[in-house]
Order: structure tokens, then sequence, then C-alpha cells
């Protein structure tokens, strides 16, 4: 059975995943992303700076009515700026707009192809839509190229045990997930215990 529970993280958050088993597997915390990128080496005006960090400050207090609009005026304004656009597609991942969010990530990864944290959450969007074999592929390349990215590995060893069944898959990710989060050790021990009993389960 599965359900689905809100719950506060860091910065800004996702909608739950399904629950299965005993352990629930969340999302990963999104990340506030403040790096500025612009196509060209021209200082951002100190305006769009200022407006910059007052959509930085609204996500991380969870405001989006204040920050959605500010953020869509400052990727109307500075196209080829790369945070805005990963900003707007992590706010409007967590509002559950995910065509418009995978329309931002897509946009960020143009100005950016390897950034990790697009590829990351745009990931999450092709899950969340059921493109598993998309999300897949991504988490593949981000892992590449960045094989420490911790929640890299905590979100594709949740997809290789809730949609892909593939345990032993998912079971490999989950202890690269230990090995590189310290903050994760205690979640990741309890799936792993979990996820060792059901393939011993299955062998039998």
């Amino acid at each position: 059975m599965r359900c689905v529970r809100p719950i506060s993280l860091l910065l800004l958050l996702l909608l739950l995943v399904g629950c299965a088993g005993i352990t629930p597997r969340l999302d990963a915390p999104l990340q506030v992303v403040t790096e500025q990128k612009p196509a060209s080496p021209a200082r951002l005006p100190e305006p769009a700076q200022a407006q910059l960090r007052q959509v930085l400050s609204a996500m991380q207090t969870g405001d989006e009515a204040q920050a959605m609009p500010l953020l869509q005026g400052l990727v109307e304004a500075y196209p080829g700026l790369l945070s805005p656009w990963l900003n707007l597609g992590i706010l409007r991942l967590r509002t559950g707009q995910l065509e418009s969010a995978d329309a931002a990530l897509q946009q960020a990864l143009r100005l950016d192809p390897e950034n990790p944290v697009a590829q990351h959450q745009r990931a999450i969007v092709l899950r969340h839509q059921g493109r598993f074999k998309e999300a897949l592929a991504l988490y593949q390349a981000l892992l590449a190229a960045h094989p420490d990215h911790a929640l890299g590995h905590r979100n594709l060893g949740i997809l290789y045990d809730l949609y892909l069944n593939q345990p032993q898959q998912a079971l490999a990710h989950y202890r690269r997930y230990a090995a590189f989060s310290v903050d994760g050790q205690a979640e990741s021990r309890v799936w792993i215990a979990e996820l060792q009993r059901r393939i011993a389960a299955e062998g039998r």
C-alpha cells in the first residue's frame, strides 16, 4: 500500500513518492541554487541581484507565491542566467507543475548541459511523470560524471527499488548513498536491511 504525506526538510521539498514496505522512500530535499552563470561575463545589475536574493530568501522559507513571479521576471529579463531557470524548475516541481518544471530544467541544461543539480532535479521530474527509462539514463549520466553524488545514488536506488523492481541494483546504490552521505546513514541502514530481507525472502 502506498501513501502520500507532507514533510518539512531543510530548504525546498518535493512531494513525497509513495510509501512502500516498512520505510517510506522520500525524494531528497531540493537545493536552492545560488550560483550565477550568465551567458556573457557581464555582471547582473544590482536591482536584478537584489531580486535574485529576494527570490532565494522566499524559496528558503517556502513562500512560493512571492518567489514564482520574481523568478519568472528574472528568466524573461536574463534568459542566459542559469540559477533563475534552475530555481524556477525546482519551484514548479515543488508545486506539482511537472511539465513546466521540466521545461525550465531543460533550459537550465541547455545553458549548462552537465550541471549536476539540473540533472538530478530533472530526473526526479521524469520519474514523477512515469518516464522511468529517461530518468534512469539521466541518473546514470549524472553518476558517471559525479560518482560521489550522494543524492543521485539515493534517488536512483529509489527508482530501482520502487519502480523498476531491480532490488540488487537498488541495494548497490543505497550502499553508495550510505558511503557518501553522513546525514543519510540512518535511513540508508534501514533501507539496506529491509532490502536485504526482501532479496533473501525472494531467493528462498
